[in-house]
């Protein structure tokens, strides 16, 4: 009986020692490993082409940096054409919005990001049924923010823009 309490009492030890080198291991492997810079002679042409307006400033980039837009190449080459010319469109229209706007929709996207997975669900969903509305009811949702919150617009605000050139 004490022998067998003994070799429990072992084996128990043995199961807490492993998990603890698992978990110690798991958290060195999850330590991020330094990502190699990349000069721009390394680069292929199509990524030197595409990248040509960093061409000065590429060798003193970062390497998290370069890797993020390496990456964002590649995101773009898988894209469809036609899911290309929507982001195209989307970056102009988001190009003429007076800059209050564009940070408003930085801030919105990046607390979407921050989101649980489940909030995110919430919020597309509502985003879904607002879209089956009909145009009309979209209006009138619309004339009504408008009128609780008269200082915001949907063209990002009822400020004009600075004069640049003053």
């Amino acid at each position: 009986m004490m022998i067998s309490k003994i070799k429990f009492k072992k084996s128990i030890l043995s199961l807490l020692f492993s998990i603890v080198v698992c978990f110690f291991s798991a958290q060195i492997s999850a330590q991020p490993t330094a990502l190699p810079k990349m000069s721009w002679e390394n680069l292929n042409t199509e990524q030197q082409q595409m990248l040509s307006r960093f061409e000065d400033s590429w060798d003193n980039l970062e390497a998290t940096q370069q890797q993020r837009m390496l990456s964002r190449i590649e995101r773009w080459r898988s894209m469809p054409p036609e899911q290309r010319d929507r982001v195209r469109r989307r970056r102009r229209e988001l190009s003429e919005l007076v800059q209050e706007r564009r940070e408003r929709i930085r801030n919105n996207f990046e607390a979407f990001e921050n989101m649980s997975e489940e909030e995110k669900a919430a919020v597309r969903q509502s985003y879904r049924r607002y879209r089956e509305l009909s145009e009309r009811r979209r209006q009138e949702l619309a004339e009504e923010f408008e009128r609780q919150h008269p200082r915001r617009s949907r063209r990002g605000g009822t400020e004009t823009p600075p004069n640049i050139e003053e």
